[in-house]
């Protein structure tokens, strides 16, 4: 499966965008990414109890709200058929079984800041432990930083790191408060057979309105594909 996972900061105007943009502009932005890259699974975090609207696509049936925002897992028709099951795993994820690929997909929005760490790695351990299938793929804005991962990796999850930064508010100027640095807070973990490739930071897809350039959230999206070895 394609997938593409996105913090959508609450449909948050950004600063450097038209001072008449607004949620539905937003909203018709996100679709609009969404039908060009046609990922069969998405996974949004931090929306403001409004589920973008994507023709193609249905919404898993839970929108559990997390410490900010909803989280919402989108899937292509075709694979609505597959009758996913979805489980809310406290505020932390929104986890969906798909039967036909024996895979678990946890949609995560985990604790942010300094000094939560021992916080985000008991709430990676309990969507493991709760995951009813042994391949396992956790998506979503992680809050984690780089010197949390060795302790990750002890969980039993192979680390995903994408290929460049999914945060950098150094380029995306989003808000003008905050201290400008790089961080790979999107980003996946995995159990099991599952195989993840063809990441792609979505980090040169600026908007240009009325001679403004902007992106939609403080977050870059991430997309990739997830597939199970041995159903090659």
């Amino acid at each position: 499966m394609r997938f593409l996972t996105w913090n959508l900061a609450m449909f948050e105007r950004a600063v450097d965008a038209p001072p008449d943009w607004d949620q539905h502009r937003t909203e018709a932005a996100v679709r609009e990414t969404i039908l060009d890259l046609a990922p069969d699974l998405v996974l949004f975090q931090e929306l403001p109890g409004l589920v973008p609207y994507v023709e193609t696509h249905d919404m898993v049936r839970a929108n559990p709200r997390s410490h900010s925002g909803n989280l919402a897992t989108l899937v292509t028709h075709a694979v609505m058929e597959q009758q996913p099951t979805p489980l809310v795993v406290t505020r932390t994820a929104l986890l969906t079984t798909f039967p036909d690929f024996d895979l678990t997909v946890a949609n995560v929005h985990l604790s942010p800041g300094r000094g939560s760490e021992a916080g985000r790695l008991h709430q990676l351990r309990v969507v493991a432990d709760a995951s009813p299938t042994e391949n396992l793929v956790i998506i979503g804005d992680t809050n984690t930083r780089q010197a949390e991962v060795g302790a990750i990796v002890e969980l039993g999850l192979c680390d995903h790191t994408p290929p460049s930064a999914t945060w950098d508010s150094r380029r995306n100027r989003f808000r003008t408060d905050g201290p400008a640095f790089v961080a790979y807070f999107t980003r996946v973990f995995s159990r099991g057979a599952v195989i993840v490739d063809n990441q792609r930071v979505l980090d040169d897809r600026p908007l240009q309105v009325d001679g403004r350039r902007f992106f939609l959230s403080d977050h870059f999206a991430l997309a990739g594909t997830v597939e199970v070895a041995n159903q090659r």
